[in-house]
């Protein structure tokens, strides 16, 4: 466990030392911007407490004003509200603070602080210097971006990684300062890492001194191992901003370092052969140096190199055109030296060769062109170096094709494909070039054969062609397209009633031709279209003309073709007059809002028609008028229809029986989504007053509100207009009640009641409103309350009191309590206290004075009997002594003293109750008197000068008068007196300067106790003028057991406690003592002694707040506790010049200190050991150094400036370096023979020699120690090779070793590579000669290579590694080469060697029978070998998955190399053929042939469907290929009926699909034939049934005119043109018809129905599951005409009531007619008040009628002008009555 205590110990100081720093380094920082203020931060824990300094921070950081706060807080909450000040500016500032707050500050959280100052800094001060305000958002962290910078900068000068370790030597910001600022410190490289405090405290006194860079951060600090990243980056990020002051010491470098060089001369790759190659060459702008530029080629040659003349930044522009391709070496020097990456390799590259491309395709070779054809073919590049390709084509005319006829795209790289469209026949020129020359072949010659006409090919368009809507007079246009139809003659022959028409023809040039003629005559015009003298497709066509018409001219009005103004079941009556517009036919179609259409009644006019149509259905119709298929002007006409019955209202008072109130805003929802288009208008009425409108708001679609208040009681009668009509079942009556309007009065609700007599009232509403009335009563016991109601609506009410006491009178109206409920009424006993009267001084408001006597007077003699109850009470309730003096005749008087000013009480009771106006209030001055004020605070004796001192004054109890008060001291001191809510005062001032203070305090002029006061005022205390200074206050070297020690001076500090603690890392592992100084009084001698190693915190504290620096931290330690171990401490190992000698220390006991170790040399000067902790190690190191003297060194090491046991010590040194080996043996020789070698160790020391030897096999060496310093070696090698001896002197190695004899043996040698047969022509051939077991050579083999046509010539030989030799040709022709090899003049074995050379691409293949395969089908195609040389064909075909398929290979007869090769595929896709000849694929291998697979192929799609389709509309069908592989789709479509071929377009859809659409002209049996690949596709082809519900016609009386209820309405239907469909007839209406058909077997239909109801039937015609033209068809069905004796009354009473609204029925339903009732009623007296008649249905009415007076009353009924039975009828009117039949 005390292991582990002290590991913690350790990594709690280390972690306290980065924080030290970082702590210092930001207290620096912050200080530095404070010098304009004049301020200064000693402990940022503390200092940032108030907030007075954050602020000025702030305000220095951000250039702003932070606003008003508290300059010299005095408490707590007046620090807290500075500090969130700052923090509030900060957040407007947009900086962001994570878990930071005030009260973080104010409390001193120094962690949190830091985290505060490090986002100032990284916003105030690194995001500026880097320009980035988006660190760490997007782009990179600010350490990052500052790395980067730092990184650029020492680019040629230093190579850092991090912003801690690699800054530790001082090295590294010494080379910053000189890259910020050349020459400010040009010694940087001279600079010896040992001395790093030296070196970083030289450096950034430059930066400081020179750039303007502060040093915030200590340069021990630097170089401190443990330093933070955060101190290091708020140091270095001053640097980007930094600027040379004038008159620094500047000493610029002329060295090559500070030069550098850029540009694509230098880069390793682009650089082009016999292209210049430009670059820069930066130099320093004021140095004078020579710069020298070389470029060696790979020959070895120089090749000159232009250098410009310096400009003014120093630099130089220079460029080299190199000649050969490979690597050039390009060297810069300035002043004889490289500069930086100085010499530059740079590959030089071929720019183009267009011998290596390669054309081939059809569009090249010229193989089945044809005109208007894509002619394709592709190009090979690869190897071809750099360049564009480019190509153009020209025509037998020399005239180049344009860029829409050409076409050339890049696949992948080096390959190309392109293509061209020959618009003529002829021969035709391919120009074909690779970087502006030509490819081998170029350029081509091509023959292109012409296209064949083909009039299936060909269509016509346009309404000369299509339209039956011809004019006589108007031009007839249409087109014919040729495209792709091949060469032809165009003859147009056009023919009409008259005779032919002259048609003209316009060639477009692009295969298209513009026709056109005008019809002379009305009727069919054929036009006959020709190509090459052969019909195209329809021709002839058939087409009409007809005479012009002009459906301008036409015009509708009247109400039904108005916007608005119609309601439902309204006839719409409008009149079309067609005057002027020409022969044409008059169609009017209306749609309901269902889009249905609506019948109709049309009648000729004598220039138009008349038209009318009854809308059943509220909403917006379309009417629709066309003359000849043209809409008239203004049609189609919207047409809004309103049914106002359909509105909707709710509310209060009328969805429910809820009165209204006067006042309560009402609202109402209005809905009129099922009332059709129109204007909403409201209006409500009360009584006899005019109607107010509503205000109407919006509520959503078709929804409103209304709102309104009513203002008197009443009925409020609610009216709705919509469209113009008013709402039928308005208007809405509501009860509007007012219960602020009911007036309760009389005695029995007023005052004075008294027990037994009655008690009236009224309760009166006849203002209020219609509403039940309830009264009730409520007191001390229960009461009898008698209620009468009058015929005002007012009830009169009376009730008894029996028992004094308060009493309840409730009022409730509509079952509301009225606003005055409950009146409460007090009923008195007999006894009568209102009668009391009281008067005097005493009870008057105002006048009174505190202890005078005053008194006041009761009189009870008109009172009655009762106790008299009196009470005074003072402030805070306390009670006055009353004196009451009975006068005997009840009156008495009443005497009382107040003691005190304040509210005074007098209460006067009588029986109980208050005597009137009591109790009554009285105020009481206090009387002057001086004595009564006080004055207290802590700050009336003292204070501290500069400090606000506080002291408070109360004089509320001295009575009326002045208060002052007056300072006086050795200086004027501001004062300020406030008052507080309580009535004292606080008095403030500011002593400026100390000394004695008067405070002097008077209340009218006299002096208040105590007065003057007397204030003895000190200086301020300021803790930071204490100073703290000693051995014991050391960071390290304090021991334990050592006495800490240390003086403290308080000088000009102020009073003041001094207390000083010890913070140990063990409890009572130390105490401290303080006592007097004899330095002087003001310092004080401090001692404590550490019993116990770690890291303590010495305190000293003066008036509670740190000193300067405090805490002082303080490392203890105990350097006995280390332990060292290594060579020389306890063993006598000795040590190699210049080899590291490591030692390990264990000071993981010893607290913390720093390692230091040195070395005296044997010549006595001292070598300091490097020290570096070890990783994760809590206190262990590692100390090494390197001997460079052989001899004796003496190691010393210390911990914290104290000697560690066991040191000194002695440690010995050796020298191998000089043993020197020589001999004729190190030359080496041959298997066997004795080789010498020597050596001699007399200037090595003493030591002896070890031998180690390594080689390929068995060797003997002796060792002969010559007792000299001196050896003899004897080596006999019995194996070839190499032998290498390693020696060690002193168990050391000598210099120079391994020592490598070479031991030969020739007859070892092998050759491989030559049997790796056949070879291939520009392929090189490689022999490799191993010579590794016939020893080591110095020399290549030697051979010679005879060709097969019998040349010889010698290969290329080297040696590209020890122990091989390789020999190298590359062969030109195909046949048999011969290769002899030797090594030392003698042949190897083998030699000569016989070697096959082939060359496949001299392979040719013949493609024929690979445009098209089918699954199923041989595939054949052969290959030419003859020229390849020996070989041997390899073909393969791999179908999709890799499936392999056999082929055949078969030779061709008589015709050596050639063979014909087959296979067979068995699924779509492509085939991929492998051409192989020896291994290697010939010209165009692989083939990739495609094969389809027809039976894959499917159609499907409505366009195919049997039956259903319909003529002239576009129908379709997709073909799917998917899975079938590569072929064309071929589509045909023929009318079987006329054999004449349908026009269809076909488009495709992807990669495996294709879209057909056609449109059938005529009904009729049609056949589509599809076909993939030639052959057709499953199921084809299709059989297809075209049907024409527009050739459809019905026609008949019952279509034309008005037939009967309930007799039979014929027509007859029309389908003999329509072709084959299912044909469906249905009928519907008022009532449900029967219908009856009969099929004619022509085609047509005859039907019969017969209507059971009156009305408008709809004859809806479908053909084919679609409805024919016109329909539905309207047909009209009428009643008989009137018969009045088949009318029924019913419900009619004999006797009806008077003033009542008496109801009875008349039927017509079966009485024919249209509905013309006549109702009369007349009474005896009078006529009828009131008559309704209202159609319930089918022709039957309800009639009300009201007859006011009794009598006798005749009612007629009419229909159709005859009275029907039983009328006139007589009934007398009475007040009762019976019902009767008539």
């Amino acid at each position: 466990m005390a292991s582990l205590d002290v590991r913690k110990q350790n990594e709690k100081a280390l972690d306290a030392e980065w924080k030290r720093i970082q702590q210092k380094t930001f207290t620096r920082w912050c200080n530095e911007h404070l010098k304009k203020s004049n301020l200064f931060i000693r402990d940022l824990s503390d200092d940032l407490k108030d907030g007075t300094n954050m602020i000025a921070l702030l305000e220095m950081l951000s250039d702003k004003k932070v606003g008003r706060y508290n300059k010299r807080p005095k408490n707590y909450p007046q620090r807290l509200e500075n500090v969130a000040i700052a923090v509030r500016f900060i957040h407007k500032e947009n900086i962001r603070l994570v878990n930071i707050g005030g009260e973080d500050i104010a409390q001193g959280n120094i962690k949190l602080i830091l985290g505060l100052i490090w986002t100032l800094i990284l916003h105030y001060q690194i995001s500026i210097a880097l320009g980035s305000d988006q660190m760490g958002k997007s782009g990179p962290t600010p350490k990052q971006a500052l790395l980067t910078w730092l990184q650029g900068m020492l680019k040629d000068r230093k190579k850092i990684k991090n912003l801690t370790s690699d800054w530790n030597d001082g090295t590294v910001i010494a080379a910053l300062v000189d890259a910020v600022a050349p020459g400010l410190m040009p010694d940087w490289n001279e600079l010896d890492p040992e001395n790093a405090v030296e070196n970083a405290t030289r450096a950034m006194k430059l930066a400081e001194d020179w750039l303007g860079v502060p040093m915030v951060l200590a340069p021990g600090d630097m170089c401190n191992p443990h330093v933070d990243e955060l101190s290091m980056m708020t140091y270095l990020s001053q640097f980007p901003e930094a600027k040379l002051k004038a008159g620094a010491p500047l000493n610029r470098p002329t060295d090559a370092l500070a030069c550098s060089a850029r540009g694509p001369g230098l880069e390793p790759t682009g650089v082009k052969q016999s292209r210049q190659a430009p670059f820069t060459v930066l130099t320093p702008r004021t140095a004078q140096g020579k710069l020298a530029v070389t470029c060696t080629a790979p020959s070895g040659g120089q090749i000159p190199v232009k250098v410009g003349e310096k400009a003014a930044d120093g630099s130089y522009e220079c460029s080299y055109t190199p000649d050969d391709l490979g690597e050039h070496v390009v060297q810069i020097m300035y002043n004889k030296l490289d500069i930086p990456r100085s010499p530059f390799k740079v590959g030089v590259e071929p720019v183009s060769d267009p011998t290596r491309c390669r054309a081939w395709g059809p569009g090249v070779d010229g193989g089945g062109l044809v005109e208007q054809k894509p002619a394709k073919f592709n190009v090979k590049t690869k190897g071809a170096g750099e360049g564009e390709l480019t190509y153009t084509v020209s025509g037998p005319d020399g005239v180049e094709l344009g860029p829409d006829e050409t076409r050339l795209t890049q696949d992948t790289e080096g390959l190309y494909s392109g293509s061209y469209i020959p618009n003529q026949a002829g021969p035709h020129t391919v120009v074909l070039q690779w970087a502006g020359r030509h490819i081998p072949g170029s350029p081509f010659e091509v023959n292109v054969a012409p296209t064949p006409p083909d009039a299936k090919k060909v269509r016509a368009v346009g309404p000369g062609v299509e339209s039956n809507d011809l004019v006589v007079g108007q031009p007839a246009p249409f087109q014919v397209i040729a495209e792709n139809a091949g060469r032809g003659e165009l003859d147009v022959q056009v023919r009409g009633r008259g005779g032919d028409i002259p048609c003209e023809i316009s060639d477009n040039g692009d295969s298209t031709f513009d026709c056109q003629y005008v019809p002379e005559d009305e009727g069919d015009i054929f036009v006959k279209v020709r190509w090459s003298q052969m019909m195209i497709p329809k021709s002839p066509f058939r087409v009409s003309a007809q005479p012009p018409v002009d459906a301008s001219k036409c015009e509708a009005t009247g109400p039904g073709v108005e916007p608005l103004g119609l309601r439902v079941t309204q006839a719409a009556p409008f009149k079309v007059s067609t005057k002027g517009a020409g022969p044409g036919k008059l169609d009017v179609d209306v749609c309901n809002p269902q889009g249905n259409k609506v019948p109709i009644d049309m009648h000729n006019l004598r220039d138009g028609s008349g038209v009318s149509y009854t809308p059943v259905y509220p909403g917006q119709y379309k009417v629709a008028v066309t003359f000849d298929g043209d809409h008239i002007p203004n049609s189609p006409f919207d047409v809004g229809v309103t049914d106002p019955s359909q509105v909707r209202i709710s509310g209060p008072g009328i969805t429910d029986d809820k009165p209204l109130k006067v006042g309560e805003p009402v609202r109402y929802e209005v809905e009129t989504s099922e009332a059709g288009p129109g204007d909403l208008e409201a209006t409500h009425q009360c009584g006899n007053k005019a109607e107010q409108p509503f205000d109407i708001l919006p509520a959503g679609p078709d929804r409103y509100t209304l709102e309104f208040t009513p203002e008197r009681a009443g009925t409020e009668k609610i009216s709705l207009t919509y469209g113009g009509f008013p709402v039928p079942t308005g208007p809405f009556p509501v009860n509007v009640l007012d219960p602020s309007k009911v007036k309760v009065h009389g005695r029995g609700v007023e005052p004075g009641l008294i027990t037994g007599q009655p008690a009236p009232f009224v309760v009166d509403c006849r203002e209020a409103g219609d509403a039940p009335v309830s009264v009730h009563v409520e007191g001390p016991v229960k009461t009898k309350l008698d209620t009468t109601m009058d015929r005002d609506r007012s009830q009169r009410c009376i009730y008894y009191p029996l028992e004094p006491g308060t009493y309840e009178v409730h009022v409730k109206f509509a079952g509301d309590a009225i606003p005055i409920s409950p009146i409460l009424v007090d009923v008195a006993p007999c006894t009568n206290p209102g009668k009391v009267v009281v008067s005097g001084p005493g009870i008057e408001p105002t006048g009174r004075v505190s202890s005078q006597p005053t008194h006041f007077d009761i009189d009870t003699r008109m009172a009655g009997e009762g106790d008299l109850d009196i009470s005074v009470t003072g402030p805070e309730v306390s009670h006055v002594p009353v004196n009451v003096v009975d006068n005997k005749d009840n009156t008495f008087r009443c005497h009382y003293e107040p003691r005190e000013g304040g509210d005074h009480t007098v209460v006067v009771k009588f029986a109980g109750k208050h005597a009137p106006k009591s109790p009554f209030a009285v105020k009481v001055k206090w009387a002057t008197d001086p004595c009564k004020v006080k004055v207290w605070g802590d700050d009336l004796d003292s204070g501290v000068a500069g400090i606000e001192s506080v002291f408070h004054i109360d004089d509320t109890k001295a009575g009326d008068g002045n208060l002052d008060v007056v300072i006086e001291g050795p200086k004027e001191a501001k004062m300020k007196m406030s008052k507080n809510p309580d009535g004292t005062k606080t008095v403030s001032y500011t002593p400026p300067v100390e000394g004695d203070y008067l405070v002097h305090v008077k209340f009218n002029d006299d002096a208040v106790p105590d007065s003057p006061f007397k204030a003895e005022v000190e200086p301020a205390t300021d803790a930071n003028r204490v100073r703290a200074y000693g051995p014991g206050l050391r960071p390290e070297g304090v021991r334990v057991g050592d006495h800490g020690s240390f003086k403290i001076d308080k000088q000009g500090a102020g009073r003041g406690d001094l207390k000083v603690t010890v913070d140990a890392p063990k409890p009572r592992s130390s105490t401290v003592q303080v006592a007097p100084s004899s330095d002087g009084p003001t310092v004080s001698d401090a001692v404590y002694n550490p019993t116990a190693v770690g890291t303590y915190k010495i305190n000293v504290l003066y008036a509670g707040d740190h000193i300067y620096d405090s805490p002082f931290t303080v490392g203890v330690s105990d350097p006995t506790k280390c332990k060292i171990t290594g060579p020389g401490v306890s063993n006598q190992n000795l040590a190699r010049v210049g080899k590291p000698v490591e030692y390990q220390l264990d000071a993981t006991k010893a607290g913390p200190g720093a390692v230091k170790a040195a070395a005296k040399d044997p010549r006595g000067a001292q070598v300091n050991l490097d020290v570096e902790p070890v990783p994760n190690s809590n206190g262990k190191y590692k100390l090494s150094f390197v001997p460079d003297d052989a001899g004796t060194y003496t190691v010393t090491c210390t911990h914290a400036g104290h000697a560690i046991p066991q040191v000194p010590f002695a440690l010995g040194s050796v020298d191998p370096t000089k043993v020197k080996v020589s001999g004729a043996g190190l030359e080496g020789g041959r298997v066997n023979e004795t080789l010498p070698i020597d050596v001699d160790a007399t200037e090595a020391g003493p030591g002896g020699l070890n031998l180690g030897l390594e080689g390929p096999g068995h060797a003997e060496a002796d060792i002969v120690d010559n007792k000299d310093g001196t050896f003899r070696i004897n080596f006999v090698p019995s194996v070839a090779g190499q032998f290498a001896f390693n020696m060690k002197f002193a168990n050391e190695e000598v210099p120079g070793q391994p020592f490598k004899i070479p031991v030969r043996n020739i007859k070892n040698a092998k050759v491989t590579g030559l049997d790796k047969a056949p070879f291939f022509v520009g392929d090189e051939i490689c022999a490799t000669v191993d010579t590794r077991k016939a020893g080591p050579l110095d020399t290549p083999v030697g051979a010679r290579v005879q060709s097969p046509s019998g040349g010889d010539f010698e290969p290329d030989i080297s040696m590209p590694q020890k122990g091989y030799s390789e020999v190298k040709f590359t062969p030109e022709e195909p046949g048999v080469y011969e290769m002899d090899i030797s090594l030392l003049g003698e042949d190897l074995e083998n030699m000569p060697a016989k070697l096959e050379v082939v060359d496949p691409s001299r392979c040719n293949i013949n493609k024929g029978g690979l445009e098209c395969a089918c699954v199923g089908e041989p595939v054949y195609f052969t290959v030419d070998t003859g020229d390849a040389g020996p070989g041997e064909l390899q073909v393969a075909a791999k179908e999709a998955g890799n499936k392999k398929l056999p082929v055949n290979v078969t030779p061709v007869a008589d015709e050596p190399g050639r063979y014909e090769v087959e296979f067979v595929p068995t699924k779509a896709g492509d085939v991929e053929v492998p051409v192989l000849f020896s291994g290697r694929p010939v010209p165009e291998a692989p083939l990739i042939v495609p094969v389809a697979d027809p039976s894959k192929c499917t159609a499907q799609g409505p366009g195919l469907a049997p039956n259903g389709l319909k003529a002239n509309r576009q129908t379709y069908f997709d073909v799917s290929t998917a899975g079938a592989g590569v072929g064309e789709v071929d589509v045909s479509i023929v009318n079987k009926d006329t054999m004449q071929a349908v026009d269809f377009e076909i488009a495709p859809q992807g990669r495996a699909a294709h879209h057909v659409e056609y449109t059938p002209d005529v009904a009729g049996h049609y056949e589509v034939n599809v076909r993939f690949a030639g052959k057709l596709v499953a199921d084809s082809p299709y059989g297809i049934s075209i049907s024409d519900p527009s050739r459809v016609v019905a026609f008949g009386p019952a279509l034309d005119g008005d037939s009967t209820v309930g007799e039979p309405a014929q027509f007859t239907v029309d389908r003999s043109e329509a072709g084959d469909g299912e044909l469906n007839i249905d009928i519907t209406g008022p009532g449900v018809p029967e219908v009856e058909t009969k099929d004619n077997g022509d085609g047509t239909v005859d039907v019969s129905f017969v209507a059971p109801q009156p009305g408008k039937y709809d004859v809806k015609i479908t053909f084919d599951d679609e409805e024919v033209p016109k329909s539905p068809y309207a047909a009209s069905v009428v009643r008989p005409p009137p018969d009045a004796s088949k009318v029924m009354v019913k419900d009619l009473s004999a006797q009806p009531l008077a003033d009542e609204r008496n109801e009875f029925t008349v039927d017509a339903s079966s009485a024919g007619g249209n509905g013309f009732l006549e109702i009369g009623v007349q009474g005896g007296y009078v006529p009828a008040e009131e008559i309704t008649v209202r159609h319930v249905g089918d022709f039957v009415f309800a009639i009300n009628y009201q007859i006011n007076e009794q009598g006798e009353t005749v009612i007629s009924v009419k229909w159709h002008g005859e009275h029907v039975p039983g009328s006139p009828f007589r009934v007398y009117v009475s007040d009762t009555g019976d019902a009767i039949d008539l």
